[in-house]
């Protein structure tokens, strides 16, 4: 149905208003003759809107009719409305083209105004009602076309069920065979990493570190060769399950799917037994690991420990001697216009080596502060990761351990050297202020 959409403009010639009359009265009579047919057809019975959720019917095409009842009722219920406002359209327009013919007093213009704004008010509403009107006739005819096509593609419902059912049974078991898949590449990934480690170590080990070690190296290689079995079985798994998915659902050939289901069931249950053992090996791997992490680790841990109160010491010395440092320096460029004004070329000299040398040593201890406020956050770090919570089957943290000890003790012939530095700058500025005095 087409909108009204007049635009009636006053002083109009008696002309315009005939073909402005005729061409919304042939509108009006169209609809008219469009919302009785569809009153007609509306007005039988329509059995299917009865009861659909209780029919024997797929689910899909039930919530299809449910929409359709809805709009059809929806629709039936604007009639009414429809016909009124139809009805006070065509006689608000009938008065303002009677009343306005001519407009020649500001009376009749005012008046006139009034009627005009009748029809546009009533010619919104009855484009409002009209376009829910048509979209309930809309979603009705579509409802019904879709349920009709649904049905028919769905008229053998067992078949479709057994078919359905059999998709998501295969699907469940799809997902499941591969998240074991990725559950083994992920343990792939561990214990390589972890036998690589290990090899690295025990180079460096104890003897009784070494021999857990040894045990521990054993048994990684047996579950990588465990792990590789699986995945493979997890490859038949899944080519059964496509097998089943093409003979049960795509061919629907029962004599062939149910041997395809049994072969499938028989690789299942193998893979169950087979990642039960695998499970227990692990959990059994985790102890020997964990024996050989204590073993390994017990010269270490206290290497580490040493190496944090080393830092805590140094820290504290070094802190002191940088703020001492930054002290003299900041008293330093009064100090030189003192020195000058003794007018004293060798003592100037002398003072200025001494603060060239007190700046070099701010930097020094700021480096070494930097250096040992890093180390003991990465000990801080280790001790987090090895040994409060270390991870499963890593042979590493005892090489991690080594390096940051290796770091920091390499690190003590600098700090030594620096501290004789500071030493003989300490005693150089105090002869230098003896003399000075």
């Amino acid at each position: 149905m087409k909108k009204y959409l007049i635009l009636l403009v006053l002083f109009c010639s008696i002309s315009i208003y005939a073909d402005i009359y005729k061409d919304e009265a042939k509108k009006i009579a169209a609809d008219r003759k469009r919302v009785e047919e569809i009153e007609k057809k509306l007005s039988k019975d329509e059995k299917a809107c009865e009861n659909p959720s209780q029919n024997d019917l797929s689910r899909n095409v039930v919530t299809e009719l449910k929409l359709y009842c809805e709009a059809r009722e929806s629709a039936k219920s604007r009639i009414p409305d429809i016909k009124n406002l139809l009805a006070e359209y065509e006689n608000f327009l009938k008065n303002y083209l009677e009343e306005c013919k001519t407009v020649d007093t500001d009376d009749k213009y005012s008046q006139c105004e009034s009627l005009d704004r009748q029809v546009a008010t009533a010619a919104e509403k009855l484009n409002d009602e009209k376009e829910n009107f048509n979209s309930d006739i809309d979603t009705m005819e579509n409802a019904a076309e879709r349920a009709k096509d649904l049905n028919k593609r769905s008229n053998d419902s067992e078949k479709q069920d057994f078919k359905r059912s059999v998709s998501n049974n295969l699907a469940a078991k799809k997902e499941l065979v591969l998240a074991m898949q990725k559950g083994l590449e992920e343990d792939k990934k561990v214990f390589n990493n972890s036998k690589s480690k290990l090899n690295q170590s025990l180079k460096s080990d104890s003897p009784d570190a070494a021999q857990i070690g040894k045990s521990f190296l054993g048994g990684l290689n047996s579950i990588l060769l465990q792990n590789n079995n699986l995945n493979k079985l997890c490859s038949s798994m899944l080519k059964t399950i496509n097998e089943a998915q093409n003979v049960c659902v795509t061919k629907l050939n029962m004599e062939k799917c149910r041997a395809a289901e049994t072969k499938m069931e028989n690789l299942f249950n193998d893979g169950n037994s087979k990642l039960s053992a695998y499970k227990d090996e692990k959990n059994n791997l985790v102890a020997v690991e964990n024996d050989y992490h204590k073993a390994g680790m017990g010269n270490i841990l206290a290497k580490t420990e040493n190496a944090q109160k080393t830092i805590s010491s140094y820290l504290q010395g070094l802190k002191e001697q940088n703020s001492y440092l930054n002290q003299q320096i900041g008293m330093s460029d009064n100090n030189t216009e003192v020195v000058k004004s003794r007018n004293n070329k060798k003592l100037l000299d002398t003072y200025l080596k001494l603060v060239s040398t007190m700046k070099e040593l701010e930097k020094e201890s700021s480096s070494f502060i930097t250096f040992y406020e890093e180390n003991l956050n990465k000990l801080g770090t280790f001790n987090a990761k090895c040994v409060e919570g270390k991870s499963e089957f890593t042979a590493e943290c005892k090489i991690e351990g080594d390096k940051i000890v290796g770091d920091i003790n390499s690190n003590e012939p600098k700090i030594m050297k620096y501290g004789e530095k500071f030493n003989k700058l300490n005693k150089d500025l105090g002869d230098f202020f003896k003399k000075f005095k």
